[in-house]
């Protein structure tokens, strides 16, 4: 019994700083890490995106650092292009497409009547 308390007891010991090195990444699949996938924001004015972004990037990247927004035009649509990085993490973009009206998007949101 004292030799499988002293095996455990040495297994954590020597496991601790392994499980203290795991890289806290998101998911890349996770809202705004592609165009695809970019996070969709209904704004009249750039200072309602830039609100927006802020409060989206302190909710669900905590603790990330992020540079100003850039805008890029991609056919008939406008995404807002923000780069972020942390300490112990590479840094990623996070797109947002920018749209002023529910009825930008015809592919989403209610059908017409």
């Amino acid at each position: 019994m004292k030799t499988f308390q002293l095996l455990a007891i040495v297994t954590l010991l020597g496991l601790g700083p392994i499980a203290g090195a795991q890289v806290n990444l998101p998911n890349p699949s996770v809202p705004g890490s592609t165009m695809n996938n970019a996070v969709r924001v209904v704004a009249t004015n750039d200072l309602m995106v830039d609100r927006f972004i802020k409060r989206w990037l302190r909710t669900h990247y905590p603790g990330w650092d992020a540079d100003p927004h850039e805008y890029m035009e991609m056919g008939p649509e406008r995404y807002a292009v923000v780069y972020i990085t942390s300490p112990n993490n590479p840094g990623r973009r996070i797109y947002f497409r920018v749209q002023q009206t529910q009825n930008d998007d015809a592919t989403t949101g209610f059908p017409p009547m």
